[in-house]
């Protein structure tokens, strides 16, 4: 198998075993939950054996599942980061007015206050999940491959892993 059809097919499994229904996550108290479906991002960055839990502050706690490179460490991320912004937002698309910046989640009515152009005050134009809303910063944590892949530990964080070599 060469290592393209390698790499879809483990970008399927990973599709497969990350986007379903998340009814668990929360903000601040379980009271908050919100369900929702987290999104895996369609670009690999560099081997793609180490994955990424990215969350917008204005859109926690949803959040989507980033694969990068197993060299990248947090200032790597941190450098990388407005690159992973600008290839979520090719993918699902911009939350935001591209005049204004008003967030298109806000209903129309909330947006024309301060803009009144196109996208803003047309009431058909309405932002969704998982489109990006990225005004106000984000948060990221590393995390564990799901069940089913096979993975040996992170050599530096305790609480992810890294797909193996071999599977990548």
């Amino acid at each position: 198998m060469n290592t393209s059809t390698q790499a879809d097919q483990t970008q399927v499994a990973l599709r497969k075993a990350i986007e379903r229904k998340d009814e668990t996550s929360y903000l601040w108290t379980r009271g908050d939950t919100q369900p929702f479906v987290p999104r895996v991002l369609p670009h690999v960055f560099g081997d793609g054996r180490a994955l990424l839990a990215l969350s917008t502050l204005n859109q926690r706690p949803a959040y989507w599942v980033i694969r990068v490179d197993s060299s990248w460490d947090d200032d790597e991320i941190h450098e990388h980061m407005e690159g992973i912004l600008n290839q979520l937002e090719e993918a699902f698309g911009r939350g935001r007015c591209g005049y204004s910046g008003n967030s298109l989640f806000w209903t129309k009515r909330e947006r024309v206050g301060a803009c009144q152009c196109q996208e803003c005050s047309d009431g058909r134009i309405r932002a969704r999940w998982p489109m990006v809303d990225d005004e106000g910063g984000r948060s990221w944590s590393w995390m564990k491959w799901p069940v089913g892949f096979n993975v040996e530990p992170h050599p530096v964080h305790s609480r992810a892993n890294l797909l193996c070599a071999a599977a990548a």
